[in-house]
């Protein structure tokens, strides 16, 4: 053999493995390798086989939606971000259950399962984390045989796992170095209360006059606002009204406004934001001059005359932090340059292939 084709044929060699890096790289019509899966499945201590999200975090249902709609906007989405994508929504191994794609009001994709539209949840700070479990009783972890959704015109009748026991409760402790309360203007709403840190604060129509009814699972979405001791209670510029303490989490004491017991919302990401505005009709952002919180013996069931509300968590949309999405990065595709690197190879073999043959000696 010549050393043309032996050179020849060691060229096939490579460019036949360039070939197949090819393949494995899913272009030519190959199967691309699997990427992380849209939606998995894992064991969870708690509550068995959970689904999770291509970021391993929890995902949840609400039992408020039914097949193919979500009820969960604006404000609710803060706490509450959507599991979105942009192109069909993939299943891990173990998945029995059927995914689904759902259009939002603002144009994303959101992935159902079962009919049932996805969530993940603010609070949950890493993978394994089921800290939305049991909220208000109507958002739950999504098991792998989650049941059904039921159809759009009925009321939610599907199984739910029983809310999980928490003795956790959220505060949000005020630092020494500003007021513990000031009056700031909002865009929408003009004076509002707003903690140490600039963000809206917020009254409960379930609380009473200096009874906190806010605990466990609700208190890691709306903490209370806190102080270590009386002496670090601290008012800024145009606080007018009665300023109490109750007895708080963890030790701390919180404060109260005319009574009402004060929180901040997990959801709003920046000052100026009252993204828990109006929130399922009993959380609203406290104005100066808020009327007095009822007895226990009284309890409010409407907003203050005085404060300034919305009908709705939607009426908050446009305020709504950028975690509204959780958007999953595009799948699919590999890189370029090693694509080009294979044919590169290619064009080298096809220039020596065509050496011109030289007449034997």
């Amino acid at each position: 053999m010549r050393w043309w084709r032996l050179l020849a044929a060691l060229l096939a060699a490579v460019v036949g493995g360039a070939l197949a890096g090819l393949g494995a790289l899913g272009g030519f019509g190959a199967v691309a390798d699997a990427a992380t899966p849209t939606v998995s499945v894992v064991q969870n201590a708690s509550y068995g086989p959970i689904l999770v999200g291509p970021n391993g975090m929890t995902l949840y249902y609400f039992k408020k939606d039914s097949a193919g709609v979500s009820n969960c906007a604006g404000s609710c989405a803060a706490i509450w971000p959507p599991l979105t994508v942009t192109s069909a929504p993939t299943a891990g191994t173990g998945l029995t259950g059927t995914l689904g794609t759902i259009q939002r009001s603002d144009g994303t994709t959101q992935v159902t399962y079962n009919g049932w539209p996805l969530y993940y949840y603010a609070a949950d700070a890493q993978p394994g984390d089921t800290n939305g479990e049991g909220i208000l009783s109507v958002w739950y972890v999504a098991p792998v045989d989650l049941t059904a959704a039921p159809p759009a015109a009925a009321t939610s009748t599907a199984a739910a796992p029983a809310p999980a026991s928490s003795t956790a409760s959220g505060s949000s402790t005020a630092p020494t170095s500003g007021p513990t309360i000031s009056v700031a203007q909002n865009a929408t709403l003009g004076p509002v209360l707003v903690g140490p840190n600039g963000d809206t604060l917020y009254y409960f129509l379930k609380d009473q006059s200096g009874v906190n009814n806010c605990a466990g699972k609700c208190a890691t979405i709306w903490p209370a606002l806190t102080v270590s001791g009386a002496n670090d209670l601290t008012l800024g510029p145009g606080v007018a009204g009665a300023i109490s303490l109750i007895p708080g989490p963890a030790g701390t004491l919180q404060v109260t406004y005319n009574g009402w017991p004060l929180y901040e919302y997990v959801g709003d990401k920046a000052p100026g934001q009252a993204n828990g505005q109006g929130f399922l009709k009993i959380w609203y952002a406290a104005t100066p001059g808020l009327a007095e919180a009822p007895s226990v013996a009284t309890a409010a069931a409407a907003p203050p005359a005085t404060t300034t509300t919305t009908s709705s968590p939607a009426a908050a949309s446009s305020a709504a932090p950028s975690t509204t999405a959780a958007t999953l990065p595009r799948t699919g595709g590999r890189p370029w340059p090693e694509a080009a690197g294979a044919l590169f190879l290619l064009g080298g073999a096809a220039l020596l292939l065509r050496r011109p043959r030289r007449d034997a000696a």
